[in-house]
């Protein structure tokens, strides 16, 4: 892990302090690969992004960052506790207060962080040490489901709208989308 270079000033916060370092990790190591919005009223299965880990990596200290596609405003989160991910495995960071009311599918809660409404438009950037390891960008989400990369998971393929779908069910029978695990092939 290397320090991260930029102090965080909180006042007022009942969140848990920025770690001190972050996670050595090199561009492309970490890939957004699926995001579930807001879904249809009632719905209390979350929002959520999921990481896929190229190579095994404790993301404490890395932030994510949602920002309006035309840069008007942003969010970060910052994962602030040891979350290691195996090499080839995904993590899913979903808006849940904490690890006491975390659903079993999401692996850490943002809450904390992620104050504002989901931004129905967005590039979510994954940062380490103030580098950019990844972006994804989506026009809008779908209201039943998530919105997956579809195949083997890569930064690369991940910048490229046709390589995106929906991803409607993970088994038929529980929710839509596939946490933490592999998402289908899009048509």
């Amino acid at each position: 892990m290397r320090p991260i270079l930029a102090a965080v000033v909180l006042v007022g916060c009942a969140r848990d302090p920025a770690p001190a370092e972050c996670p050595d990790v090199a561009v492309g190591d970490l890939v957004v690969t699926e995001i579930r919005g807001p879904q249809a009223a009632g719905d209390t299965l979350g929002v959520w992004v999921e990481l896929y880990s190229v190579n095994a990596v404790d993301l404490e200290g890395t932030k994510i960052r949602f920002r309006k596609k035309d840069g008007s405003s942003e969010t970060d989160v910052i994962v602030r506790r040891s979350l290691p991910v195996a090499a080839g495995q995904y993590a899913t960071l979903g808006l849940f207060s904490d690890d006491t009311t975390r659903p079993g599918y999401i692996d850490y809660g943002m809450l904390g962080d992620y104050t504002a409404s989901f931004l129905p438009a967005a590039a979510v950037d994954v940062e380490a040490c103030g580098v950019r390891i990844d972006r994804a960008v989506y026009d809008s989400l779908p209201k039943m489901g998530t919105y997956s990369l579809g195949g083997a998971p890569s930064a690369d393929s991940n910048d490229l709208p046709a390589s995106w779908c929906t991803n409607a069910a993970m088994d038929g029978t529980s929710y839509p989308g596939t946490p933490q695990q592999a998402n289908p092939a899009c048509p």
